[in-house]
């Protein structure tokens, strides 16, 4: 079970950060090249996922997952992760998708597996209980009523 996880959102550009302890403790650092490899898990209709890592720390795969590209990435001095369209395109990211980010692998070469969670939006629990309300602002937590005898 990893110990660090993030979540972040796409940007216009198909780029989206990375947290900076997640970026620490897999070794990724602002301005670096990165390896990225595409992996699908075999015999499933899931979405493949990214596995970003230091390109001196190659990561180990299962038997059951397969790697269906692989290719360098960039990290911007913003700490966000700079793809081509095509892994974009693989993984079926979007500009305002969410992904959720997890630190995976040994301690001495820890890797970062990023996966798609889809459109940044409410679930449907926190639509049916107003979570936000109206305008965006939310409800009050607490309520006062008043009963006469």
């Amino acid at each position: 079970m990893p110990l660090l996880r993030g979540f972040s959102v796409i940007d216009e550009e198909g780029k989206f950060s990375i947290p900076s302890n997640i970026r620490g403790e897999v070794g990724l650092n602002p301005g670096s090249q990165v390896g990225v490899k595409v992996v699908r898990i075999k015999g499933t209709g899931r979405c493949p996922y990214l596995i970003v890592y230091h390109p001196q720390r190659a990561p180990l795969l299962s038997q059951l997952e397969a790697t269906v590209m692989e290719n360098q990435g960039i990290i911007d001095e913003k700490g966000r992760l700079v793809l081509k369209n095509d892994m974009l395109e693989q993984t079926k990211l979007e500009p305002d998708y969410r992904v959720e980010i997890k630190v995976v692998g040994p301690k001495r070469g820890p890797w970062a597996v990023i996966s798609n969670r889809g459109p940044n939006r409410l679930t449907t629990l926190q639509e049916k209980i107003g979570r936000l309300g109206k305008n965006q602002r939310g409800l009050k937590k607490w309520q006062t009523q008043k009963w006469d005898y």
